[in-house]
């Protein structure tokens, strides 16, 4: 039995096996971003609001800029590629997608940890830009058709 690919975020195929699957923009899955947004928040703000309070300038700045990296790094080569109307790229969704998952960004702070032999408090911007998304409904983008 062939499964059709769901179309939309609210419509997920019958497996095979046990009920549908949730759509994700369910409350469950909208919860539990929201609840790992305000961790991340508290982690770089309440809970340690002493280290961050002593951090210079530039460490809050790259924190901004890691939050906002996500979207830069995707959408200014996409905002490039669709200049003059032309339609998005077909490598756009894999660029975005990449960008907006949690496994590039733990492997990033994995080997940035490793490399420097200390934590990189800033790269939890990443992060926490991904959890603000999916809390706010924001999901990966599905491919597209090559353009002509």
């Amino acid at each position: 039995m062939v499964v059709p690919a769901p179309t939309t975020t609210e419509e997920r195929s019958t497996p095979p096996w046990g009920p549908r699957f949730l759509g994700l923009n369910s409350w469950v899955y909208r919860l539990e971003y929201g609840v790992a947004f305000f961790a991340i928040l508290w982690i770089l703000l309440g809970g340690f609001g002493r280290i961050v309070g002593s951090l210079p300038v530039t460490a809050i700045a790259l924190t901004v800029f890691w939050f906002a990296w996500p979207d830069l790094g995707a959408f200014l080569p996409i905002g490039i590629a669709t200049r003059k109307g032309r339609p998005w790229p077909s490598w756009g969704p894999g660029l975005y997608n990449g960008l907006h998952t949690f496994l590039t960004w733990a492997v990033v702070f994995v080997l940035w940890s490793l490399a420097t032999n200390s934590i990189p408090w800033p790269l939890l911007g990443w992060p926490l830009h991904i959890v603000l998304d999916r809390a706010t409904g924001f999901t990966l983008r599905a491919p597209v058709a090559a353009s002509p």
